[in-house]
């Protein structure tokens, strides 16, 4: 069925995942003067002297895009608890590859002499890291309790 609890913890992390996506991810500062350099999204950043786009941040946008994509999907698997699970468990680890990957890219614009500092949707995938890890175990508890049910039978 739709209407079991794991698909409101799955539609909420496909929902924060795509409001991350449209969101700020950070802001560059120069070291030296500490003006605002640029601002950091999930598909490119924004130079703010001269107003231009450089896509250096795209697989953060990739990684978000497959993420909610695959977790719209684990929704309508609900007649296939296992898959739904293993679906659940690979977003996680799409999350936690999206966090690796944004260490990296900023570690790597603080080396171009700016300081980097996250924004709070920076925060997002971690909301959607719980909804996975939320909708996983409560899939799990579904099949320990059809599979309870079999063995009385």
């Amino acid at each position: 069925m739709i209407q079991r609890i794991q698909s409101i913890y799955l539609l909420i992390a496909v929902i924060v995942s795509i409001v991350c996506l449209c969101m700020q991810i950070g802001t560059l500062t120069l070291v030296a003067g500490g003006d605002v350099a640029g601002r950091v999204y999930n598909l490119w950043t924004v130079n703010t002297a001269m107003g231009d786009h450089v896509c250096n941040t795209w697989p953060l946008f990739v990684i978000l895009v497959f993420s909610a994509a695959i977790g719209l999907f684990t929704i309508f698997m609900y007649r296939n608890r296992r898959v739904q699970a293993r679906f659940c468990m690979f977003n996680s680890l799409l999350i936690v590859g999206w966090y690796i990957l944004f260490a990296v890219l900023a570690h790597v614009l603080v080396l171009d002499g700016q300081s980097f500092s996250p924004s709070v949707a920076s925060v997002l995938p971690v909301v959607s890291l719980i909804g996975y890890i939320l909708a996983r175990r409560s899939i799990m508890a579904d099949e320990r309790l059809v599979r309870a049910a079999d063995r009385i039978r």
